[in-house]
């Protein structure tokens, strides 16, 4: 009798384990925090350099139970891109972007190498993925700094310059061609990964 009661206990302690292990192995998803930041620098025949914002960044991010990131979906509303200054501005950059054909900039990691911790919660990376901006799809690799923080928020910042040219996008030319803009870009950004709710 006893040796049954000893099978019927391995058999629940079994299915606890069937049950319970797959939760406590599931990847961790965040969402992209609202205070996160993106811009794009461009220079013209006008000036030096001008500036656009990203107002709206919608986008999730996984990792698994180990902490390593598995995915990362980052999505930006074309004719949310904004000067904050001109709407003039704007709209060239709306035309450019061919924002009423394709009204979304799309990143999604492929992969991530060179991992290194480099403090207690400090950490850089290389992240490779593919950028689809008016339907060209371009592989991009990114070098990133990230700082995991106490709330269990998690921070990346970097930069990535890329020309106009590449997807398939003519520089905005505005005010009957009296300002011109260049065709390279570089886009900087500030990005905080909050657990998901």
């Amino acid at each position: 009798m006893p040796s049954l009661n000893f099978k019927l206990i391995l058999r629940v302690f079994v299915l606890i384990l069937v049950l319970v292990a797959p939760v406590y192995a599931q990847t961790a998803e965040y969402t992209i925090a609202p205070e996160s930041e993106m811009h794009v620098d461009g220079t013209s025949n006008q000036t030096p350099e001008w500036r656009v914002y990203a107002t709206q960044i919608d986008g999730t991010l996984s990792m698994n139970e180990e902490g390593n990131v598995e995915s990362v979906r980052l999505v930006v509303p074309s004719k949310m891109m904004k000067s904050r200054k001109s709407p003039i501005m704007d709209r060239g950059m709306h035309g450019a972007l061919k924002a009423n054909e394709h009204a979304e900039i799309v990143y999604e990691l492929a992969s991530i190498s060179d991992f290194t911790m480099t403090g207690d919660s400090t950490f850089t990376l290389n992240s490779t993925g593919n950028l689809t901006i008016a339907d060209v799809t371009k592989e991009i690799m990114v070098p990133i700094e990230g700082t995991t923080r106490e709330d269990g928020r998690v921070h990346f910042s970097g930069s990535h310059a890329l020309l106009m040219s590449d997807y398939n996008l003519k520089p905005p030319s505005l005010m009957f061609g009296a300002y011109r803009t260049g065709d390279e870009l570089t886009v900087t950004f500030e990005l905080i990964a909050a657990p998901a709710e």
